[in-house]
Parts: structure tokens; sequence; C-alpha cells
């Protein structure tokens, strides 16, 4: 929620002050398309695939089971495509696991931590 807010202050901060120096309400409509054609361009723009292994997957997993991660490294290790196909069908599964607030889920996660260390890429 909060980045959202963040968001929406960083869009309209700078069209509020073109309104507030031009004295129209247009250039602040104009400023915030040329912000959200400029966001959306630098986000395509950003679609390499990572090159990661199993146990580097496995490294970055266990990071967030151990609570040892920063504030953006669950999203980075989810929400970009990996070269390895079968990892890349991995990922969407575990966003289920974004929250490890049961132990039931705390030892799936670890079994698939485990796994992913053996070289194997669960199913």
């Amino acid at each position: 929620m909060r980045g959202r807010i963040a968001m929406a202050i960083a869009l309209a901060f700078p069209a509020l002050l073109l309104a507030n120096a031009f004295h129209s309400w247009k250039w602040f409509s104009g400023a915030v398309i040329v912000e959200v054609l400029l966001l959306w361009l630098i986000a395509s723009s950003r679609s390499k695939k990572r090159d990661v292994t199993p146990q580097g997957l496995a490294d970055e997993l266990e990071r967030h089971l151990v609570g040892n991660k920063g504030p953006y490294d669950w999203d980075a290790t989810t929400s970009f495509e990996i070269t390895d196909e079968r990892l890349n069908r991995l990922i969407p599964r575990l966003i289920e696991y974004d929250r490890l607030d049961t132990e039931e889920k705390r030892d799936q996660f670890r079994k698939i931590v485990e796994m992913l260390r053996c070289g194997e890429i669960p199913d």
C-alpha cells in the first residue's frame, strides 16, 4: 500500500508543479501521461532473463526462509524470468510462500530449497 502511495506522489508532485507554474490543469494531465509512458518504456526495456542455477535460486529462497533478505529480494526472486525454463515454471508456484506464517508452509518451502540444493527441480 505504501508503494502505491509513494508512486502516486512521485507522479503527481512534478505534474502539480507544472500545473501551478503554467496555471493550467492541462499541464498536470500531460505531465502525468508523459511520466507513465516513460515508466512503461523503462519497465519494458528491462525484460532480460536472469541466469540462475538451481543452487543459486536455493540461496535466494533460503534468505527468505531465514529472514535474511532485503526489502525487495523476494520481489526480485519471484518477478523476473529465469533462463532455465524448469526453474521458470517453479517461480509462479513460489508466490504462495510469500508469507511463511505456518509451520506447514515453512516445511514445504524448506523441502523445495533442499531439492534445489541437490540440483533437482520440484514438480
